[in-house]
């Protein structure tokens, strides 16, 4: 009997595990609410995710703008996000008062290609015609294969900071979903976040 019961968890965990890499990402819904991004990490969000790159000296990378008002550290390469309301868009000028810029990997249904071949684990923003979502690979992939598997489920999508940084949650009801669990210990480092309240 004690056998029988160490066998169906190890059988268990064999099928979780397999049917975890099976599917190639894993989509997470967003809560209602409005969209926001801020360099001061909220407190009580239903939903927090770094969101621009944060460059060696713990500054926002890139160009980014808060109130209507724009800033810049380093170079400004990047496509823009900009957030208004509970959507994104991703263009070359800021469309609202607020964004940041970031890895564009979806633009109009067509997958970007990158020449970068290192394998990490990757997060998302996404949307398609009924809203935004999160979409994180379930194993490392390269930015590029990452870009077509997203481009399976969106129309747009821009990445998020990931690594060291790439801490986040989403309540989901009286559920708080823990994403990218081993970076808990590092989110003190995070400069900047996406949240809904």
């Amino acid at each position: 009997m004690k056998y029988a019961k160490v066998l169906v968890i190890i059988l268990t965990a064999i099928g979780f595990i397999c049917w975890h890499t099976s599917n190639r990402v894993t989509r997470f819904d967003l809560p209602d609410g409005e969209l926001k991004w801020s360099s001061v990490k909220p407190t009580n969000a239903k939903m927090c995710l770094p969101a621009a790159f944060t460059n060696e000296n713990w500054k926002i990378s890139g160009a980014y703008r808060y109130d209507g008002k724009n800033y810049q550290n380093g170079n400004a390469l990047n496509m823009r996000v900009s957030l208004k309301e509970d959507m994104f868009y991703i263009s070359r000028q800021w469309m609202s008062d607020n964004g940041f810029q970031q890895l564009t990997l979806v633009y109009d249904s067509k997958p970007m290609k990158f020449y970068d071949s290192r394998r990490a684990i990757r997060r998302a923003l996404c949307k398609d015609e009924k809203g935004a979502f999160i979409l994180e690979s379930n194993y490392p992939m390269t930015l590029t294969s990452f870009a077509a598997e997203c481009s399976k489920h969106s129309t747009n999508a821009t990445y998020l900071d990931m690594g060291e940084y790439g801490y986040g949650y989403i309540k989901q009801g009286p559920v708080t979903i823990p994403l990218f669990a081993p970076a808990i210990f590092t989110q003190h480092k995070q400069t900047n976040w996406i949240y809904i309240e």
